[in-house]
């Protein structure tokens, strides 16, 4: 079943999933999926208790989409940063419940100005989840980096460990970067690491134990990966996420970072796609 609500309000449709394979949520402010749990599972995506709805505000949690630009805006510093998808009331263009159970969405995004392309985000959504953002009607030579800025649900952020970048050089821009276990990967408090380049085959997998599953990342269209979690002194001065909560989640990025020095051109298209699976483990 797919059903559209105003659970916050007039201005914020919220598409509700309720299947034999899954239910979510995805709300049209932002294109924003807040909630995904495949049948028998926890929650895969972590959602901000103090996350609220409200105009030019983004949402903290789920999968905010950061396009066209990811950051301080290239050229503009004025501009908000990450961009405006995630700020924007986006389109339901079709929707599709398969005889498979998955449900296929599409959201459309037209151009706002004479400065900014159009934007598409297509949904698979069952017990996979698979997220498509299109970038078309490119007006003229622009600088192009974009996100998918997943927060994965997590039984203890200190006890989960990250695979499929150890080769990867990263830049970290934590201010206060904790000392973490590396090869793989064991977070303990504040992270905020760019890996680039990050090959598209990359196995990126977040084991979790605590929860007895894995979550593999797969992607396309991204040559790098973005690894954030606030720490517990940065999380508490978070106004919508507050003390504690950073021990809920860790976000693994599927991005399109300005270190790749994209530029896209008149009529150019771009695709970023991420897919993911949960997989039990013993």
């Amino acid at each position: 079943m797919v059903t559209t609500e105003y659970p916050y309000g007039d201005e914020f449709p919220v598409i509700r999933i309720s299947t034999a394979l899954c239910t979510a949520e995805l709300s049209l402010y932002g294109a924003h999926l807040m909630s995904w749990t495949p049948t028998g599972q926890k929650p895969v995506l972590y959602m901000s208790p103090r996350s609220s709805f409200r105009k030019g505000k983004a949402l903290r949690g789920g999968i905010p989409l950061c396009w066209p630009w990811f950051g301080k805006h290239p050229q503009d510093a004025s501009r908000p940063a990450h961009g405006i998808a995630r700020t924007s009331l986006w389109q339901l263009a079709s929707q599709q419940e398969g005889e498979d159970g998955r449900v296929r969405l599409l959201l459309a995004l037209p151009p706002t100005d004479g400065e900014t392309p159009s934007a598409a985000l297509a949904v698979e959504i069952g017990n996979e989840l698979t997220m498509s953002l299109m970038t078309m009607d490119v007006p003229h030579a622009m600088p192009f980096s974009a996100a998918m800025h997943s927060y994965f649900a997590v039984s203890d952020y200190e006890k989960v460990a990250l695979t499929g970048l150890e080769e990867c050089p990263f830049t970290e821009y934590a201010a206060d970067p904790t000392p973490h276990a590396e090869d793989p990967l064991i977070p303990a408090g504040h992270i905020d690491r760019i890996y680039c380049p990050v090959s598209e085959n990359a196995d990126i997998t977040l084991h979790d134990p605590g929860w007895k599953r894995s979550i593999r990342i797969s992607r396309a269209g991204s040559g790098s990966c973005v690894v954030w979690n606030p720490g517990a002194k940065l999380a508490a001065d978070m106004a919508d996420l507050g003390a504690g909560e950073q021990q809920h989640f860790l976000c693994v990025e599927t991005t399109v970072v300005p270190e790749e020095n994209i530029t896209l051109r008149y009529g150019d298209t771009h695709e970023l796609t991420m897919r993911i699976q949960v997989i039990p483990i013993d």
